[in-house]
């Protein structure tokens, strides 16, 4: 497989989110059943937080998925793991993910990604945090689609907030995917 297939939807929406354009929601259909579908629905994935998408979001976790992050208890079926996620902008934060994947891999009916990730939160009048690691998630093929089946997220040495270019948080960063993602 070639590396510039598997890439080339993250470079447009990186260089697209660095000219604070909305960024294209479907580079590679997330209904491609490929290395590349694992990507973009990585990407779907960030675009649906970012803009506070709960409902849409919903729908590209599997209802049994798993949730094991850094310092948190196993956090167990979709509902639950968005009201994890929904915690920190219910709050008041802005939250921005940066995702690196390292590796695509399609086996059958099941898909593995390992990314470097960099997660900025900002709480109004406070100074941001910045969180960086490494995620594996594994992907199960149903209803026509990559939805999340496990993610764990751990905090590795070997990633650092300079492995990633400078993300400002800023409300702009809060929008609504350009159009409906592909089912």
């Amino acid at each position: 497989m070639r590396m510039s297939r598997l890439l080339a939807p993250l470079a447009a929406l990186a260089l697209v989110s660095c000219a604070g354009i909305e960024p294209p929601v479907a580079a590679t259909p997330t209904n491609e059943r490929s290395s590349a579908g694992l990507i973009e629905a990585g990407a779907h994935w960030q675009v649906l937080y970012e803009a506070g998408e709960w409902a849409e979001l919903r729908t590209l976790y599997a209802d049994d998925a798993v949730l094991m992050t850094q310092g948190q208890p196993r956090i167990e079926g979709a509902d639950a793991i968005l009201a994890f996620l929904q915690r920190l902008p219910e709050a008041g934060a802005q939250v921005a993910f940066r995702f690196e994947p390292e590796e695509a891999v399609v086996e059958g009916e099941t898909g593995f990604v390992t990314a470097k990730y960099r997660m900025d939160i900002a709480f109004p009048g406070k100074q941001p945090s910045v969180v960086v690691g490494r995620s594996f998630l594994v992907y199960r093929w149903q209803d026509g689609m990559w939805k999340l089946w496990r993610d764990i997220d751990n905090l590795a040495p070997d990633v650092t907030p300079q492995d990633f270019a400078r993300q400002a948080i800023s409300s702009t960063q809060r929008r609504r995917p350009s159009r409906p993602l592909h089912r």
